[in-house]
């Protein structure tokens, strides 16, 4: 192996994790689940958890396949992309029905004179809890359903030096991460902008989510089963 290319592959790795945390699939779990939460800190929390369950899931089958040459089974990856499928049209589903029966509502409030203000309140006291926990599982699936085609892809994945494929995949994930801050970041403030603007349109926008959600879910079992 030529060690004076290591840095460009680590670098290569690190921009492949920021576009690969970019894929629909991805975008539209997110979305749906951390919509729910139009705020900046929410959102970026949720998408750091997702990320997380994400990287863990790729650095554990990493240090199995490096550093024991054990793999997962491909049907592993191959049912976790049908659950993902499945999970992503459960979502856009729960999304849209959250919607019709108005189990989340808004108020708006004046204090002090200031200008008037939403509260977002919701019925569901573990609402919040619940959703830590999804963004978590759902990046661990989503890191299953990825990681055969990614380990099959690591350019140094057969180096005789295996630290290097876990360093792959640790920067890989940073990448992931880096990417999920920012989309976090940007969509809490998305949708805090348009719950100012009007409620009804925060409602559309969740409602396109939604079916979005369960449009690129049943593409994907449908790409998967085919």
């Amino acid at each position: 192996m030529d060690y004076s290319q290591v840095p460009i592959i680590l670098m290569l790795a690190f921009g492949l994790g920021l576009l690969h945390s970019l894929d629909a699939d991805h975008i539209m779990a997110v979305s749906n689940l951390a919509s729910s939460r139009p705020n900046r800190k929410a959102t970026t929390q949720f998408c750091i958890r997702w990320a997380l369950g994400h990287g863990l899931t790729l650095l554990t089958v990493g240090t199995l396949f490096f550093a024991f040459g054990l793999s997962l089974p491909a049907s592993i990856s191959h049912y976790a992309e049908i659950a993902v499928g499945i999970v992503l049209i459960i979502i856009g589903v729960l999304v849209l029905v959250e919607l019709l029966r108005k189990r989340a509502h808004i108020h708006f409030h004046e204090h002090s004179g200031l200008p008037a203000h939403a509260h977002w309140h919701s019925h569901h006291k573990q609402k919040s809890h619940h959703h830590s926990h999804t963004a978590v599982f759902v990046g661990i699936l989503h890191g299953l359903a990825g990681s055969a085609p990614l380990l099959a892809l690591i350019p140094i994945a057969t180096s005789e030096q295996p630290l290097y494929g876990f360093l792959y995949l640790l920067i890989f994930s940073l990448g992931v991460m880096t990417s999920m801050l920012i989309f976090g970041g940007v969509l809490g403030l998305f949708t805090k902008k348009i719950l100012d603007m009007s409620e009804l349109l925060f409602r559309w926008v969740r409602g396109v989510l939604g079916l979005s959600a369960i449009a690129v879910g049943g593409l994907l079992i449908q790409g998967v089963v085919q």
